[in-house]
Order: C-alpha cells, then sequence, then structure tokens
C-alpha cells in the first residue's frame, strides 16, 4: 500500500480525526452534482419494451358495409297501438300519427317526442350587437364571471364561451420583441435542416413530489371535496427528460447535494468552521451538464441518432459557454429555444402526460414516488410521443408569419 496514503474519519460533529487521532489538517470542500438514472432507451430496448411501445396495429382498409340499423323497430314492431304508446311514454292518438309518417316515408322519418316546449317563453332580447359586446368583454377580462355578463345559455350557444382552467401567461409572451425574435429562430433553423420529427432530442426539467393529486374530486351536495395527503408539505424532486418523436431517450432525478471534503497538501490546521461551503439546493449547471453528457452517451450508441439537433430552453442554468463546446465536440448540434416559448418544446406535453400517470392513483404502501415515475416514463406509447412533436410543429406556422402562440 502507498505509504502517502492517509485515512481520515469523521466523529458526527464536524471533526475530523486522522487514524492516530491527530486533528486533520486543513480541507476543502466541493458540492457533488449527482443524478439518479431512473430509466433510458437502452434500458427499454434491453426489456424488449421498445418493441412493445413502438408496435403499431395495423389499420382495417377494407371495411364492408352494414344496413341501417332501425333502433325503433325491434322494439315496437308487432305491439298494438296502446302498447306502443305506453312503451314510448306518448299518448295513443300520437302513436298512431307516428305510425302513419313512418309508413308513409320509413327511410328519412323517425319519430320522437318533443319535450320542454313553453310556448310561453319569451324572446330573447339579445341580438348580435350583444354578441359582439360580450365577446369583446370576455377577451379583455378573462377572469369575469357569468354575473358579469349576461345569461350562461347565451354565453355558451351563441357566443362559444365556456369555462376553462386558467393558463397563466407571462406579460412578455407575446410581445412584439419576443415574437419577432420566434420568427427570426424558426426561420434560421428551418433553413439549416432541423426538422423536429426527425432528427431532435428535446431536454427540460419538470418538479414532482409525493402530494400530487388530481385537482378535481366528488363529494356530497355541499361537502367540500377533502384528499388526505403524505405529507404537509412534500420535498420536490427535479426530474430530468430527453425525449425524441419516437424514443424515451434518458430521464434520471437530481440527487441531494451532499459536501465532498479533500485535504489541502502542505496545510497544517483544520479549516475554520465559518468557511465552508454554501451548497445550492436547486438543480444547477452541474446537474445539466452531466445530464447532457450522459444523454449523449446514450444516443452514441444509436447511429440513427448521430448528429441529432439537442434542443432546450434557454434557463439560466443553461451555460451556453460550456455546454455549447461540449455538445459540438461529440457531433451534435446545440438549438436554444426562443424566450416565453414553452410550447416549442414537446417534452412539455411529455411531463404534463408523466404528471397525469402519477396523480392518477394515491400511492400505495408498496409504491415510491420514484417508481411511480419510471413505470409512467416507460409506458408512453410511440403515438403519444410523436403527438407531442407535432403540437409543436403545428406552432412553426404561426412563428414564421408572427402571430401569437
Amino acid at each position: 500500500m502507498d505509504s502517502n496514503i492517509a485515512f481520515y474519519r469523521e466523529d458526527g460533529k464536524g471533526n475530523i480525526f486522522d487514524d492516530k487521532g491527530n486533528n486533520a489538517a486543513a480541507y476543502d470542500e466541493a458540492p457533488s452534482f449527482r443524478l439518479k438514472k431512473l430509466t433510458d432507451l437502452k434500458k427499454l430496448v434491453k426489456n424488449n419494451t421498445y418493441s412493445e411501445l413502438h408496435s403499431i396495429e395495423e389499420v382495417d382498409v377494407d371495411m364492408k358495409e352494414t344496413a341501417a340499423k332501425k333502433e325503433s323497430e325491434s322494439e315496437y314492431n308487432g305491439m298494438k297501438h296502446k302498447k306502443a304508446a305506453e312503451a314510448a311514454n306518448v299518448n295513443q292518438h300520437t302513436a298512431r300519427k307516428w305510425k302513419q309518417k313512418y309508413l308513409q316515408n320509413p327511410e328519412e322519418y323517425v319519430p320522437h317526442k318533443s319535450t320542454n316546449l313553453v310556448s310561453s317563453r319569451p324572446v330573447s332580447q339579445l341580438d348580435d350587437r350583444h354578441k359582439d359586446h360580450l365577446t369583446s368583454f370576455f377577451d379583455e377580462n378573462k377572469r369575469a364571471t357569468i354575473e358579469d355578463a349576461v345569461n350562461t345559455e347565451f354565453m355558451r350557444d351563441e357566443c362559444n364561451l365556456s369555462i376553462k382552467v386558467i393558463s397563466r401567461h407571462p406579460a412578455k409572451r407575446n410581445s412584439p420583441d419576443i415574437i419577432e425574435k420566434r420568427a427570426v429562430w424558426a426561420k434560421e433553423w428551418l433553413e439549416k435542416g432541423m426538422i423536429y420529427p426527425q432528427n431532435c432530442v428535446f431536454l427540460d426539467e419538470s418538479g414532482f413530489d409525493i402530494n400530487m393529486t388530481r385537482g378535481r374530486a366528488r363529494s356530497a351536495v355541499g361537502e367540500p371535496a377533502v384528499v388526505e395527503t403524505p405529507s404537509g408539505r412534500a420535498v420536490s424532486h427535479t426530474v430530468l427528460g430527453a425525449i425524441s418523436s419516437a424514443d424515451v431517450v434518458n430521464v434520471s432525478m437530481r440527487e441531494p447535494v451532499n459536501v465532498k471534503r479533500r485535504k489541502v497538501v502542505g496545510a497544517t490546521k483544520r479549516k475554520a468552521p465559518g468557511d465552508k461551503v454554501s451548497v445550492p439546493n436547486g438543480t444547477t449547471g452541474a446537474h445539466y451538464m452531466h445530464f447532457i453528457v450522459d444523454t449523449m452517451d446514450i444516443m452514441d450508441t444509436f447511429p440513427d441518432m448521430q448528429g441529432y439537433h439537442i434542443a432546450m430552453d434557454n434557463a439560466p442554468i443553461h451555460v451556453l459557454a460550456l455546454i455549447d463546446p461540449l455538445i459540438e465536440k461529440r457531433g451534435y448540434v446545440p438549438v436554444y429555444l426562443p424566450p416565453y416559448s414553452p410550447e416549442l418544446n414537446p417534452i412539455e406535453d411529455f411531463w404534463a402526460i408523466i404528471k397525469s400517470k402519477v396523480k392518477r392513483h394515491a400511492l400505495k404502501d408498496t409504491e415510491t414516488l420514484i417508481g411511480r415515475i419510471i413505470e409512467s416514463c416507460e409506458e408512453v406509447p410511440l403515438q403519444h410521443l410523436k403527438n407531442c412533436v407535432q403540437h409543436s410543429v403545428n406552432l412553426f406556422d404561426k412563428c414564421l408569419n408572427k402571430e401569437p402562440i
């Protein structure tokens, strides 16, 4: 054994000693940026999950025509007028009229019972002017309630307005300069040969916690819908992912940061307690770079992915000066999405699918959040990935035409 190697131990109180019980020399403290592998494309291929998810049933194009089914024929055929009227819950005179009209034109006339006809109901006093007013009103006041405007039936049937879940968009999202940047970005990368469904991998991160559950539930009228959660304040776990139009390429979770201590050569005394390094709590550029390297290692094993574009948003942790050379050296092309444009990254829809699967049922005693995330990622069908990518592709025309998205 090398005589220069020394072993140190910590007593649990922050004190470090060598094997002779002497205080350790000064040391540096450096944070560790570790990622826990959840799943990747190599694992899916090895477990044959890849072929199962990519199997698409052949469409039956040789369809034979069938005769139209007459719903009332089998139920009322052969009945007397009285019994047929009782079965249809109508007057006998009405049943006779239906039969006569049906016999005269059986192909076009379908007997039906008219209900809720109130002859004395007043005619609506609202016209096209009111319709235009309401449409403009709700365009400018997204949070307006029914009481702020008019009767809900008129809003739904005439103005084509309905209540929806609010989507929060930053004020700058569709500002003139952002719209211009999107147009320039789309034109530039399309000219460079970037094709989302054919030569791109999309990266992003998202947060998960054990309290994730559906936002809606059923309860008795007048009673709140209460769902118990495992914790009052759950710890959020950051998951980094990479997908393409055909594959879930890589999914990893950021592990809690710990501190590595290294002896400083030539030091003679311990480092002062107040000099301890400040460890960042969130996902950092180091985590992201480790994830990119791991993703490219996976892509290297698949020849059809060589030269792919690696698309990501322009978050602060994506340090361009470090990431660009790292990606280009490996033969891939870094692509940064324009600001305030999450819909141009298909992985945003992928995360929505995963979270819906995680939220679907409460975690059982034998389940873990990590296990649920892994299971959800590995069960995403190929068609869903294609749909995620196509949704972003459909927005390119709006970008080029300088329209809001």
